[in-house]
């Protein structure tokens, strides 16, 4: 008995094809039971209707299986998980040779640093956002602000880092301190960052920053390496800034300043690529006691000396000494520094007291004319550091009451 057909509820294109009931019973299969299972045949619903429906369905189901198979198949992305911090390599197995010269160079930079104030001498991310007299009223609030300016300045500049680190201080509800950043969202948090370089990113590790500290630390920073390295946005050169900030002698800092100047100067043969690379090299033979000293030299060293673009050697001591002491030094004609209008400097004159007005500047008889002197003072660079000093005095009028003492204040 041939098999029943029907159209699936679902699918108007497929059709069903179902054994018989089970009381019938066909002739030919009493004789000859069929083993082979029947099959579930796709149709179009034009076949479907049509009485050849069933010579054209294997065909028909053929050409659609194919073209399913074309189709391109669409997998499943895997849920993200946290990026894995690289390895942390403690020290080379072969100590780096000592560079020729290296105590000379070291000492040249010493002592022309300390005739500079860079922008890192006043607002360093070991002030926490602070001014420099400023002392802080909480060490473990302090700790932390050290920490949170560390996370902010990569890929900034410390004016910038200082300001966004004094924005938290003042915008959160708190203050910087672990209950502000608890109580803070991520978008609140944002806002008072958002001039620094990846603020978006910065933002939501201080906020996991702030939940690690309350559930594993006790609500305060860590003190050790493998702590510090395990928190989100915390690498190598934050962790060992933050030790040495706190007194603690854990390594060399290298920032960009660092991996560049020791670079020019010769100290890594070959030269490094990565910072970690130079951290590593410099380790393995400058003194210990001067691994805490090296950033801050080199830092303010490089913020107005060393520039990263068009370096001023002819301001460098290095550059100066016989024999030369940089191999990078380039021979380049003393700049003239130009003498901007905003830097001009600024003249104010005070003048008081009372001169009688003429009959036809007098408006009524309530009123007088007071004058005032204004000088005029255009300052110019001659060649040899001279300084011509030209001034003209200007007389001009100006109408005020007579019954208070006029006092004009002139600045420009």
């Amino acid at each position: 008995m041939a098999p029943r057909a029907r159209r699936s509820e679902f699918n108007s294109r497929v059709t069903i094809y179902e054994p018989a009931a089970a009381g019938a019973v066909d002739p030919a299969s009493a004789t000859s039971p069929s083993t082979t299972p029947l099959k579930r045949t796709r149709v179009t619903r034009s076949t479907a209707s049509s009485p050849a429906a069933g010579s054209s369905t294997a065909a028909t189901a053929k050409e659609e299986d194919e073209e399913d198979e074309k189709k391109p198949v669409k997998v499943a992305k895997k849920a993200t998980t946290p990026r894995k911090p690289k390895p942390f390599q403690e020290k080379l197995d072969k100590a780096h040779p000592e560079p020729k010269r290296w105590r000379e160079q070291y000492e040249a930079i010493r002592k022309q640093r300390e005739t500079i104030v860079a922008p890192v001498d006043t607002m360093g991310c070991e002030q926490g956002g602070r001014d420099r007299d400023e002392a802080p009223t909480n060490e473990k609030d302090n700790r932390l602000s050290i920490l949170v300016s560390l996370m902010l300045s990569s890929q900034t500049k410390d004016p910038v880092t200082h300001q966004a680190t004094m924005n938290l201080r003042q915008g959160l509800r708190g203050g910087l301190s672990l209950e502000g950043l608890l109580n803070a969202t991520v978008d609140e948090i944002d806002a008072l960052i958002c001039k620094v370089g990846f603020h978006a990113t910065k933002a939501a590790n201080l906020a996991k920053l702030a939940v690690r500290l309350r559930d594993l630390h006790d609500g305060d920073v860590p003190s050790d390496l493998p702590s510090l390295l395990a928190i989100n946005g915390v690498g190598p050169k934050m962790s060992i800034l933050y030790l040495q900030a706190i007194g603690i002698n854990a390594g060399i800092g290298v920032d960009t300043h660092v991996h560049r100047i020791s670079n020019r100067l010769g100290w890594h043969k070959p030269a490094t690529n990565t910072p970690e690379q130079t951290r590593l090299n410099l380790e393995s033979w400058l003194p210990k006691e001067l691994h805490p000293k090296i950033n801050l030299m080199l830092v303010g060293f490089g913020q107005k000396i060393c520039l990263p673009v068009g370096p001023r050697c002819d301001l460098c001591s290095l550059a100066s000494a016989s024999p030369l002491l940089c191999p990078s030094a380039k021979k380049v004609a003393p700049r003239k520094e130009k003498l901007k209008k905003e830097q001009s400097p600024k003249i104010e004159i005070e003048i008081e007291g009372e001169i009688k007005p003429s009959v036809e500047d007098t408006p009524s008889a309530a009123e007088m004319v007071q004058a005032v002197q204004k000088v005029e003072v255009e300052v110019k660079e001659e060649e040899g550091g001279s300084v011509v000093v030209k001034e003209e005095q200007v007389l001009s009028s100006v109408k005020a009451e007579v019954a208070s003492p006029v006092k004009h204040r002139l600045g420009w």
